[in-house]
């Protein structure tokens, strides 16, 4: 067998104790840094897609859908008759039209999004268009196209159709918006407006400020109507025929390169927009990879050096540094290295509690904000239900000492510990004069309050460390026997935190005034009601463990 000195062991202790702590402090530095990243280009892609969308919408869907509804309630439209003696016009302006056209023209020269504007009429198929096509065919029949007859069957509603190739000589991609022009119930035409879809791409690169994003229109299947990419057929084949529909953001890998894909929706026919971006951080995040490992190295060669200048001082500094290392490990930084010498590893100590202190700073001011939300919505609380914060206490106490009582994980009980705090915040939503109503609720009124957790999760489900609280007040009116709201869940379907939380809510709800009732529960009959509700309204185990608190007196400790 092979001997290992005291000083072998204490330079491979030292080397492993340095180069374990630098490799997981090197590991998470590096994660944030890569995560930060990619929620810096997330958000921009987010900004992109707001940014154009809402031009989409407030400036040429709003103009388009006005200039239709206005000219097919226009009572010159109405009222326009054609003569039964006149031709059928295709490519010309019947004279008792002429005003109207002279507008429409003004309205194409002045609106540069309008490439045509036009009446199509019922009686015989003809069309009124500003400006003039002399291109298109004298047998057209309006009648029998598909952006007319869509536009019929939406029986007055406005009508977007797809892009399409022009009925006349101009080559032209076109989406038509349209809407039926009605007297007195009886179909009279189409009033309809055309968009070159050169128009999408050209809002595209007019609006587009982060030029390093990708930006696709597309529509219900997935094609492509309009971008500002030079390379379509990459991202289509990549991103835009796989993307995930349930997901607003995603992250993909293509070879070694990574992108962001984000979209959002569109009214248009179920069209989308995204924006597909390049991670350009890797070669930074390279050298920071770099620099963490030569950190790594040197400070494991130093520990050597360390370790053969002086084996005996260095065993009591190497074993509290190393215990501090285990400790950092395990999750506590609280602790920190006591080395009282003037050597290197008092700097290394020094070094080490100083990078703890800023690792400490962070997390207490990611806690703190925490608090302050959770706080800011439990305020929003009170102020629309004057009971409901004491309340909200009360649940959270007698939660604390079930999960005591059950042995919940940590994690869990801070999950809990927020639900209890915010279960009731979906109150908001819910009439002031109902919450507080003091006489006994109509049916109606009853409907509303069961509406409390489905609002109070919508609120809170995008907060982050919030979404699995948000999860259990969801819940927490839901009863074992599946008679509990919203969703009529049964035992095994309703999380242990939200069975807690409803015994909790329960019990306060028996022991404490409440403007609705003009008495609280004796003790003894809220141990009837609580031995009756088990395997109907509540989970028998956490109702023996709410029991037994009662009986030992531990409720009012």
């Amino acid at each position: 067998m092979i001997k290992i000195s005291v000083k072998t062991k204490i330079i491979f202790l030292i080397v492993f104790a340095i180069l374990a702590s630098n490799v997981f402090l090197g590991y998470l530095n590096y994660r944030d840094s890569e995560s930060l990243a990619i929620d810096i280009i997330k958000k921009k892609n987010e900004e992109e897609l707001m940014n154009i969308s809402e031009y989409y919408f407030n400036k040429l869907i709003f103009d388009m859908e006005y200039i239709v509804n206005y000219w097919s309630n226009s009572p010159n439209i109405i009222g326009y008759n054609k003569s039964a003696s006149a031709p059928k016009i295709v490519n010309y302006i019947p004279e008792d039209f002429n005003l109207i056209h002279n507008e429409w023209l003004g309205l194409t020269h002045s609106m540069h999004d309008i490439t045509w504007l036009y009446y199509a009429l019922e009686s015989d198929g003809s069309i009124y268009i500003a400006p003039i096509d002399e291109s298109m065919p004298e047998d057209y029949d309006a009648r029998t196209k598909e952006w007319y007859q869509g536009t019929v069957k939406q029986a007055g509603k406005i009508f977007w159709t797809e892009p399409y190739l022009d009925s006349g000589d101009s080559g032209k991609i076109l989406q038509t918006v349209s809407k039926a022009v009605y007297e007195r119930g009886i179909l009279k035409g189409v009033i309809g407006l055309d968009i070159e879809l050169e128009k999408f791409t050209e809002i595209i690169n007019n609006l587009s400020f982060a030029k390093d994003a990708n930006i696709f229109l597309v529509n219900q299947n997935n094609e492509v109507i309009a971008h500002n990419s030079d390379n379509v057929q990459f991202f289509t084949q990549n991103f835009i025929q796989n993307i995930n529909q349930s997901l607003f953001t995603e992250i993909k890998a293509v070879s070694r390169d990574k992108y962001i894909v984000s979209w959002t929706p569109l009214s248009i026919n179920h069209w989308k927009l995204i924006a597909i971006t390049k991670t350009a951080f890797e070669a930074d995040l390279l050298v920071m990879k770099t620099r963490i490992t030569l950190i790594v190295l040197g400070t494991s060669l130093l520990s050597v050096l360390f370790a053969f200048l002086g084996s005996k001082n260095l065993l009591k500094p190497l074993n509290r540094l190393i215990a501090i290392t285990e400790e950092v490990a395990k999750g506590n930084l609280n602790t920190r290295s006591v080395i009282n010498s003037n050597d290197e590893f008092s700097a290394l100590s020094k070094s080490f509690n100083n990078m703890l202190d800023q690792i400490n700073q962070l997390m207490k001011e990611r806690d703190e904000n925490y608090i302050k939300t959770v706080k800011a919505l439990a305020n929003a609380i009170e102020a629309s239900d004057e009971y409901t914060r004491g309340h909200c206490d009360r649940v959270g106490t007698i939660s604390k000492k079930l999960m005591d009582k059950l042995g919940l994980p940590e994690k869990q009980r801070a999950q809990l510990e927020f639900a209890c705090i915010l279960h009731d915040i979906g109150k908001i939503g819910i009439p002031e004069a109902v919450l507080n109503k003091p006489d006994r609720l109509t049916a109606e009124e009853y409907e509303l309050i069961k509406e409390h957790p489905v609002i109070g999760y919508d609120m809170i489900k995008e907060i982050e460390f919030l979404k699995e609280s948000a999860e259990i007040l969801l819940q927490h009116h839901e009863r074992i026997d599946g008679k509990g709201y919203p969703y009529h869940l049964t035992d095994h379907q309703i999380r242990i935190e939200a069975k807690i939380l409803a015994v909790a809510d329960t019990y306060d709800a028996m022991s404490s005034f409440r403007i609705y009732k003009s008495d609280v529960l004796t003790s003894q009959k809220i141990v009837e009601e609580l031995i009756n509700s088990k395997g109907k309204q509540l989970d028998a185990r956490i109702v023996e463990a709410l029991l037994e608190l009662i009986q030992n007196n531990e409720l009012n400790a």
